[in-house]
């Protein structure tokens, strides 16, 4: 009997233990990757202190007691959340290290990469960008840029092959031109939109215009917005090689050699085969 206190005392600090060990810190994941306003989250059966540390910074309270239904099974009850909001954007680019504290204990403790684009927060940013077979082969999903959260949130899952044609990527020159010219064109998106750039040098001038506009299948009506001319083309693509660009107007017409009507063919230069 003289060893029942001290075998108390040991049950009682492993029931501790144990009670505590009953939760976790469920994102950042070990090894994760994180950029932008994100959330720090996780679960505890039983604490009245929930805290985390990144870095070597001071501790951070973090809200505790959301409803956590799945956590009914192990913890006999659901109010069992904790979650927190972090700019991870204040966080230097590379490794970094979150400890998470219950009640003083540490219970976790592990390294997570940090990926921003060099401030806090940024204002005015657009773009969207295109993952395709993503979540299965099956669907594409478009990812916009969200300066709330300063990072890129799903815009769109749609069945696959509505994004635009990798063919429009290329370099092409005129073949049915008396001047030198050289068209790069790109296909993206803006605002979630497929979209084609067109950058047109004339090599005899030296001269560069950009266009742009909104694809539909496998044609594009872009415009340029940058000059003193108002010209607009329609790019056709006829094949992974060959594109039909047709002048849809040029003004003011005095000024221009080019007449609304005519059609140009362009001839991809970058080496890549017709199919």
């Amino acid at each position: 009997m003289k060893y029942t206190k001290p075998l108390l005392s040991l049950l009682a600090i492993v029931g501790i233990g144990t009670v505590h060990a009953k939760g976790s810190l469920e994102n950042p994941k070990p090894g994760d990757y994180t950029s932008g306003i994100s959330t720090i989250y996780g679960w505890n059966c039983d604490a009245s202190l929930i805290e985390i540390q990144i870095d070597n910074g001071g501790r951070i309270k973090v809200p505790y007691g959301s409803q956590r239904a799945d956590t009914e099974s192990t913890c006999g009850d659901t109010d069992n959340g904790f979650v927190t909001q972090y700019n991870f954007g204040l966080l230097k680019n590379g490794e970094h290290r979150i400890r998470l504290y219950v009640d003083g204990v540490e219970q976790n403790d592990r390294t997570f990469h940090v990926s921003n684009l060099g401030a806090p927060y940024i204002r005015g940013l657009k773009g969207s960008v295109l993952v395709p077979a993503f979540p299965d082969d099956a669907h594409d999903t478009t990812l916009t840029w969200s300066e709330s959260t300063q990072n890129f949130q799903i815009s769109k899952v749609e069945p696959s092959g509505n994004y635009p044609s990798p063919d429009f990527n290329g370099i092409w020159r005129v073949e049915n031109s008396v001047g030198d010219v050289l068209f790069q064109t790109t296909a993206g998106y803006i605002d979630g939109k497929p979209w084609l750039t067109v950058s047109m040098l004339d090599l005899d001038y030296n001269d560069l215009q950009i266009f742009s506009g909104q694809i539909e299948g496998k044609t594009a009506t872009v415009d340029d917005e940058y000059s003193s001319f108002d010209t607009a083309f329609e790019m056709k693509l006829i094949n992974s090689s060959k594109m039909e660009m047709t002048v849809l107007h040029c003004k003011p017409s005095t000024s221009c050699n080019i007449r609304a009507g005519e059609i140009y063919t362009l001839l991809r230069q970058d080496g890549r085969e017709e199919k």
